[in-house]
């Protein structure tokens, strides 16, 4: 997954300092899983939960749908992204209840200053509740999604230089949808 990942998650054509920038973001996520798949279930514990057995992790929709909405976020707003995270597996069989998954990926590489945006995608049904952190600063939203089409939703951050970037991204009970995320950084002479 290395090399390969690496070209889809970052394309370093905006000036040094924010390519270096975006760089070590990038390390960051990939060391900590969180730019290649990784996600965690809705918290369905309970005191007495047994040993898990059975576990298995995939996609709620057809591999179609997921490929479109990957093509979808890689293209939606043009180059350059900083970073791109398609759609992962989006739910948990285990001991045979299937549990949707929630997104949270975090990083504590420095970002300079600029206007960050997010822009969220999905296909399928429900809602999610969409948070991106940078710095001390938190937007938040919740979007729906459609069964027919790829739904988008984006939201901005002005920002200072920070070292701490947040996005969750947490499906509503009973929701059956693919999720894809970018983040786009832009000056803000621009």
């Amino acid at each position: 997954m290395g090399v390969p990942l690496l070209g889809k998650l970052i394309a370093c054509q905006t000036a040094t300092v924010r390519c270096l920038a975006m760089t070590a973001l990038l390390s960051v996520l990939l060391f900590n899983g969180a730019a290649c798949g990784r996600a965690s279930p809705q918290s369905t514990v309970t005191a007495s939960m047994p040993q898990e057995t059975n576990t298995a992790d995939g996609h709620v929709l057809p591999n179609q749908q997921v490929a479109q909405l990957n093509e979808s976020i890689r293209t939606v707003n043009g180059e350059p992204e900083m970073i791109v995270a398609e759609a992962r597996p989006s739910y948990r069989v285990s001991n045979g209840t299937v549990t949707m998954m929630t997104i949270r990926d975090e990083s504590a590489s420095s970002q300079p200053a600029g206007i960050y945006t997010l822009t969220t995608q999905c296909i399928g049904t429900g809602e999610l509740d969409v948070r991106f952190t940078m710095g001390d600063q938190t937007v938040q939203d919740v979007m729906r999604c459609s069964a027919g089409s790829i739904s988008n939703g984006t939201m901005s951050l002005d920002v200072d230089e920070t070292d701490r970037v947040v996005v969750e991204i947490a499906p509503s009970d009973g929701a059956k949808a693919e999720i894809a995320y970018r983040i786009d950084a832009t000056d803000r002479g621009q």
